[in-house]
This record gives C-alpha cells, structure tokens and sequence, in this order.
C-alpha cells in the first residue's frame, strides 16, 4: 500500500528590487526535481523600480509549476507573507520561506519534503517549522562582498541565527528559510507585522510557545548573495540590531549572549579607561588578535590576500552597527533606510 500524500509547497518570495538576482532563482525553482504538480510559487512585489517586474511579467515556468505574481502595497516581508496566505491554493500544508537573492540547487524542494517527513516522523504533528542551512555565494560578485561572507561566516560573526554554522538536525528557535506547517501558522495569526526584521524569529517564538516543535537540518541550503558594499553591510548590521532588540522586548528567551559581546567588550574598555587605563590594552590586544585570526583563516579559505583586512574590517562593522541598532531600540525609532 501506498503511504499518504505528502502535502504541496508553496515557495513564498517577497521581493524589492530584486532584478540582479531573481531570474537566476526563477530558473533554479523551474529546475527542481519535485514534480511540477506538488508546488507552486508565490512572488510579492513592494513596488520595484530597477526592472525585477519586467523580469516577473515575462517569466513563464518550463516545468508548469504553478506560479502567481501579486503587488504587495506595504512592501515589507511579513506584510508580503500575510498576504500570500490569502491566495494559497486549498491543498497546500507547507509553506517555503526563500527571498529574492538566493539560489537553490535543483533537489532543493525534494530534499525540504525529505527533511519535513524525517523530522515529522521523530515529532507527528508538532513539528510547524524547519530551517536549513544558509551558505554564501559560490562566487562573490564584488571584492567587499567576498569580505563580508568571509565575515559572516566567521565564528565571530555568524552568531547562532540566519548565519549560523551546524552540521547536525536538531532543535532551533531561528530557522532560517524555514518550511513551515501552513496550519500552524494559520492557528498563531501569521507573521506580525509589525516587525520589519526578525518576524520570522518572533513568529518561531510564537509557534513554540504553543507546543510546536522547531528544527533545523543540514542536508538542506541556500545559497544567499551578500551585501555588496560596506555601506549596505553597516545598514544590515544596524537594522539588525535595532529589530532584534524590539524582538527581545516581546521574547527574551530568544537572547543570545554572544551578541552582546562587543557591547559588553566596549563597556569593559571605558571602565577600565576610566579607572585602570594601563589595564585596556588586555582588552583591546585580545579584540585584535581575534580579528587578524579571522582574516587570516578567511584568507586561506577563500584564497584572497584582501580577506586579511577587509574581513576584520567588516567584523568591526558588523559588531558596532549591531551594537549601536540594539542601543537605539530602547529610545529612537527604526531605521528608515532599507539596506537592499
């Protein structure tokens, strides 16, 4: 006898000038293995002004998946994944979080559907998400975009969220470009929106609050595009830490000690300059001694002399614009600059 059904996907991807990248991730979903029958996508559009809806209204699926394009007025990510649930085909169970800049290999899909039932089968029906695991790109497109994968990747920068390095399935409260259970997130009222960063940590909060089990596997990856220029790198790194701190407001068990770090790091220097100045340099050696270690391990990994500098360069961004965003959240607004 045959087993059940497995539930139909639909990929969801929100987009907002997307056009360097998205026909690339169009032609990756036309190549998946998944027979074209068991999932459709989804693409919302914020109001893209660079070409990306030229790209969406001449792009017709080889493989026949199904494939719908809607204009999403409110231009943010939770809003666009609100949205999408609204126009859902009847027998679709799981939903697929990707977003414009990224690429799959072509068993993407069916390794997701092999995931799910794996991680389904240690947890029934109280599995509602599983994350994957996020790469960089094969070849990045720039000299400063090489420099913050190098970062990003780091030990010391990739921390334990969208970043993070692991090897092994298990349980997660951030799972990146997670699938979810469509009814699991239909019972917990969808993504808030209220939050232009971090609503996929907040929804996962919310999802385990309820009972549901979080994993996140391996055997499943992305591949995502970095940002291409110190000035987009230091717009992430403080849209980041602004939401993650409005996020901590509402889920404090989603705090993880190691982004405070380089706040704590930088109190202990002006105390110490404060009150034992010949004591700072400890700090302040041991800081760069970490940063040269990353830049050098950088460099013969990705065989780029530059990496030397340029990634302990993008660390110290990285750290300062987090640290700076978590400090404006207690007393100033979001940024209002997007940082894509």
């Amino acid at each position: 006898m045959s087993g059940p059904t497995p539930p139909r996907m639909a990929v969801v991807i929100p987009v907002l000038d997307e056009a360097a990248h998205l026909a690339d991730l169009l032609a990756d979903l036309d190549a998946q293995d998944l027979p074209a029958s068991e999932f459709e996508v989804i693409v919302l559009d914020g109001g893209s002004t660079d070409g990306t809806q030229d790209i969406l209204s001449g792009h017709a699926p080889k493989s026949g998946h199904g494939f719908l394009v809607l204009e999403n007025p409110k231009r943010t990510v939770p809003h666009a994944r609100n949205l999408a649930m609204k126009h859902l085909s009847d027998d679709v169970g799981l939903l697929v979080e990707l977003i414009g800049h990224v690429r799959i290999p072509s068993d993407h899909l069916s390794s997701r559907r092999q995931a799910w039932s794996d991680a389904e089968g240690r947890h029934d029906e109280r599995l509602v998400a599983l994350g994957v695991r996020v790469l960089g790109p094969e070849r990045p497109a720039t000299m400063v975009e090489g420099w913050v994968d190098g970062a990003l990747r780091s030990r010391f920068g990739r921390g334990g969220g969208q970043f993070a390095a692991f090897s092994t399935a298990g349980p997660t409260k951030v799972p990146a470009f997670a699938t979810h259970r469509r009814s699991a997130v239909e019972a917990v009222g969808g993504w808030d929106a209220s939050y232009v960063t971090s609503q996929d940590s907040d929804l996962s909060m919310r999802l385990l609050a309820q009972g549901g089990v979080v994993e996140r596997d391996p055997s499943v990856t992305v591949r995502m595009h970095r940002r291409a220029s110190l000035r987009g790198h230091w717009r992430m790194a403080v849209r980041y830490g602004y939401w993650r701190g409005r996020l901590l407001r509402s889920h404090p068990g989603r705090a993880d000690p190691r982004e405070f770090a380089p706040l704590f790091g930088a109190v202990l220097c002006c105390l110490l300059l404060a009150t034992a100045p010949s004591w700072l340099p400890l700090p302040v050696g041991a800081y760069l001694v970490v940063l040269l270690g990353a830049g050098l391990a950088s460099t013969f990994t990705a065989g780029m002399l530059s990496h030397v500098l340029g990634v302990p360069f993008c660390l110290v961004m990285l750290h300062t614009g987090f640290s700076l965003g978590l400090l404006r959240s207690l007393v100033l607004g979001p940024p209002k600059k997007r940082d894509r």
